[in-house]
């Protein structure tokens, strides 16, 4: 019975080894990174991955702050880590593919990251082609709140109750999408931002 529970002792003591070293190098860290953000020695650190140290609850606390995990997520035996979040890489599309591309009047609208699903905000490149505020015909309006970075050219900002904004590449403005807003690229070129915008 002593060596049975020798074994299974040893067998978790092996398990947790290697997962720390697995989600360590998973996460890009080295060992001298993972330790500072746990807060313990690189030595107990290299201890641990090596099966040299069985660590108390205390450095396993520390360690699940480290990979910003709870203890019983470090603990777990599933082969997979339960390391949170969600990654999506968005390439954009594939040549000249205009598949995704959303078409209005006065812009053109390339969705990133459509893929994914329940997101808290969403994000497109916006390119705004009308440059005649006489021609743009109704302002927009949309219970959102909304962000523009330009990346390219020259945006005309027209909103209700404020003046007019031009802005140039690096420069962002923030606002109440419910205000009427009518927004043109100056200069006679396209005029092409990051949009991000969440429900009001």
């Amino acid at each position: 019975m002593e060596n049975a529970s020798r074994t299974i002792h040893s067998d978790a003591h092996a398990e947790l080894s290697a997962r720390v070293r697995r989600w360590r190098r998973e996460k890009g860290l080295s060992q001298v990174q993972l330790a500072e953000s746990a807060g313990f020695a690189r030595s107990t650190l290299s201890k641990i991955e090596n099966g040299q140290l069985s660590p108390t609850f205390e450095i396993l606390l520390k360690l699940a702050h480290g990979f910003d995990v709870d203890v019983a997520d470090l603990l777990n035996t599933h082969d997979r880590p339960a390391l949170t979040g969600r990654l999506y890489v968005d390439r954009g599309p594939s040549g000249n593919s205009d598949e995704n591309v959303i078409e209005y009047a006065n812009n053109r609208l390339f969705p990133l990251a459509a893929q994914l699903k329940d997101k808290p905000f969403e994000a497109m490149v916006v390119e705004f082609t009308c440059s005649d505020l006489e021609v743009f015909g109704p302002w927009n309006r949309h219970d959102t709140e909304d962000m523009l970075y330009v990346l390219e050219g020259e945006l005309g900002f027209h909103s209700e109750g404020y003046e007019t904004f031009t802005l140039t590449p690096g420069q962002s403005i923030h606002f109440d999408g419910r205000m009427p807003h009518a927004c043109l690229s100056v200069g006679g070129e396209v005029c092409r931002c990051l949009y991000v915008f969440a429900p009001n």
